[in-house]
């Protein structure tokens, strides 16, 4: 038979354990539900122009994003991007950066920084491959096993989803064509993803693509070849146009920098027009053209020597370059 008090004591114990036991339990609960959510991580591979585009859209929020823009000092007068030292805002994605150059990096301190790719690469779920096509099959013949499991995005050209399959491993593979105006925070970015990309990884990829401008998504890959000839090329067809626009001013006896100020301003004015102005592009251009006046001339002589036929055959140029550099 137990005595009382041994029996008391007993009891007393098992209740203790219990208490903890519960206790245990309900903290481990109340953290799971207090913890923030876990942000998902990107590795941006290479810091040139176009992977500190996207460093910078995705740190910064720039005018055209879809994040707010905080520091609105942090843009200079000339549309640039931000000054060195320019406010970095928290954003919803943990993002790592790699490159070889120090230098580089230390443009993000809010980023975390590595040197060498494939510790950067096991830190993120995600990876931005940013490098030079002609660095890409060495680089990446190292890394394919830390990249078989992890969504790939390539904005390197001339480089296709299955070679990329091949060089990665990974069957979750978005190749994209961005542009020059992506650094500004205005691109316009083209991208074709593999079909084993996930609901997740498509929230993803478009919370990267929309760091920088515009987006569309193709469903054929072989258009990314158009897309690199007409928006890809397209900005420098666009300043060719305003570089001639400037000569032309200084035929006329203008300083050069009154003939930049022309040719700049006509350029980005028409620019933000487009922005902000629902009309289509015929009837912004049929808003200039008064019925007898200097602009139909001017159009009438570039229609005279077929314009348009040249811009065709310009834009078919670029699309069978493009093929070529894809074989």
């Amino acid at each position: 038979m137990i005595n009382q008090p041994t029996y008391l004591t007993y009891i007393t114990y098992l209740t203790y354990l219990t208490y903890l036991t519960i206790r245990r339990h309900l903290l481990s609960l109340a953290s799971c539900y207090s913890m923030p959510l876990m942000k998902p991580s990107l590795t941006i591979i290479g810091v040139g122009n176009m992977g500190s585009a996207f460093a910078y859209g995705l740190l910064i929020p720039q005018p055209g994003m879809a994040a707010p823009q905080k520091n609105k000092s942090t843009k200079n007068i000339d549309g640039e991007r931000p000054f060195p030292g320019a406010e970095q805002n928290d954003t919803i994605i943990q993002l790592h950066l790699c490159d070889g150059n120090n230098e580089k990096l230390k443009q993000f301190p809010k980023a975390k920084h590595f040197t060498d790719p494939k510790k950067a690469i096991a830190k993120s779920s995600t990876v931005l491959l940013a490098v030079k096509p002609q660095s890409a099959r060495e680089l990446l013949q190292d890394l394919s096993p830390l990249l078989k499991d992890k969504l790939v995005i390539s904005i390197m050209a001339g480089i296709s989803i299955k070679t990329l399959g091949k060089l990665t491993g990974s069957k979750r593979i978005v190749r994209a064509m961005p542009n020059l105006p992506a650094t500004v925070g205005l691109g316009c970015t083209g991208w074709c993803a593999t079909k084993a990309i996930t609901a997740a990884d498509h929230t993803m990829i478009e919370t990267i693509f929309a760091a920088v401008g515009t987006q569309i998504e193709l469903m054929d890959e072989s258009k990314l070849d158009a897309v690199t000839a007409i928006s890809g090329s397209g900005p420098a067809y666009f300043f060719l146009l305003a570089e001639l626009l400037g000569m032309k001013a200084l035929e006329e006896g203008f300083t050069a920098q009154q003939a930049a100020v022309l040719a700049r301003a006509t350029l980005i004015g028409s620019g933000v027009l487009v922005a902000n102005d629902k009309r289509t592009l015929t009837a912004l251009r049929e808003a200039v053209t008064s019925k007898g006046g200097t602009t139909e001339a001017a159009l009438a002589s570039f229609s005279a020597n077929q314009l348009d036929t040249l811009i065709n055959e310009a834009v078919d140029a670029a699309i069978i370059r493009c093929r070529k550099l894809n074989q």
